[in-house]
């Protein structure tokens, strides 16, 4: 019958259902003042009738008569505490914070088998903000592994490989969801390169991957390199509050790292030497990266002055190269046209 609540254990929805609950219990004992008489009486008696049935482990006759008396005189008051909540029209409950949810108690989360779990009214709020601290674009946030169309892919072309687009994408989607399924955090894996024209699907299928790691509750940070690159720069203000080594330091320690459209950036010395410091650094340390860009190795090393070599052979060291076909997205667009 008691109500406990610290607030210090309790934050956001849950402690605001605490506190809601506590102003209406304290509402309703100042208008009935009978209720309160009677709440509080029982909380007296059931305190002094655990302190005397825990208290003495041989009870005598006394002892006994004593505890059959306060069980007797609770259950008169209980009764006589229910006819007044009955009489007043006020839920039996209702000093019982208004869960939206009766699992976790509007916590997010449920204690299991000795670790917590994200409870399921949670798991959708969860999501989203995984998919913010990871960076990932709304235009990304809905493709998933299982709800890919590869059937956009042709299979009357094919691949050098004698692969028709189709099988080759599936090849590489594949290889990509594998290496999330296998993942361990320290171990030496292998990412992915992913070379491919305009609209063959790169960037989707980092979206893929994306989402597949917030599953996997694996940390990853989405980017597109020019983007960073005026992030940088822009830290070099004096009015910025963001700082370069932080910045670096992000997309370096990070477990997963995606880089989408390597390549469109301007090329200059500088974008050369702060691509290289990631992936030299990400090498040495033995973190993943998933690449994706419109320009073969080859080409890439003309767009990193001084550096492109040393880059290609590190990105090469550390990822499967792999190519998608084709332009899916103008099959894409021409189907929502036609709607």
């Amino acid at each position: 019958m008691v109500f406990q609540f610290d607030p210090e254990k309790y934050n956001g929805k849950a402690k605001e259902k605490y506190l809601a609950a506590k102003q209406r219990i304290e509402r309703i004992h100042h208008k009935y003042p009978k209720i309160r008489q009677a709440n509080e009486l029982i909380n007296n008696l059931e305190r002094d009738y655990n302190f005397l049935r825990l208290g003495f482990q041989n009870k005598n006759g006394e002892q006994e008569k004593k505890l059959e008396e306060i069980k007797t005189e609770l259950e008169q008051v209980k009764d006589y505490y229910n006819r007044l909540l009955n009489e007043y029209n006020i839920p039996k409950n209702y000093k019982d914070p208004d869960w939206d949810c009766l699992k976790c108690h509007d916590t997010g989360r449920i204690y299991q088998q000795g670790k917590y779990i994200i409870c399921e009214c949670n798991k959708e709020k969860h999501y989203q903000k995984r998919q913010r601290l990871g960076n990932l674009p709304v235009q990304l946030q809905k493709a998933h592994f299982k709800s890919a169309n590869l059937n956009y892919y042709e299979v009357k072309h094919k691949t050098e490989s004698g692969m028709s687009y189709r099988e080759n994408a599936q090849k590489i989607y594949s290889q990509a969801s594998s290496f999330i399924s296998n993942f361990q955090p320290g171990k030496s894996q292998r990412g992915m390169i992913i070379e491919g024209p305009i609209g063959s699907g790169k960037s989707f299928l980092l979206g893929c991957i994306a989402n597949a790691l917030i599953k996997k509750n694996i940390a990853f940070k989405y980017l597109v390199y020019t983007d960073l690159l005026q992030q940088i720069r822009g830290s070099y203000s004096d009015e910025s509050a963001l700082d370069e080594r932080e910045i670096m330091r992000s997309v370096q320690e990070i477990p997963i790292l995606l880089i989408d459209d390597l390549g469109t950036e301007k090329p200059s010395e500088f974008a050369a030497s702060i691509l290289y410091q990631i992936i030299d650094y990400r090498y040495r340390e033995q973190k993943p990266i998933f690449v994706t860009t419109n320009f073969h190795l080859q080409e890439m090393q003309t767009r990193f002055p001084g550096m492109g070599e040393r880059i290609s052979q590190r990105l090469l060291e550390m990822n499967r190269y792999v190519e998608l076909y084709g332009n899916v997205r103008r099959k894409i667009v021409a189907e929502r046209q036609e709607r």
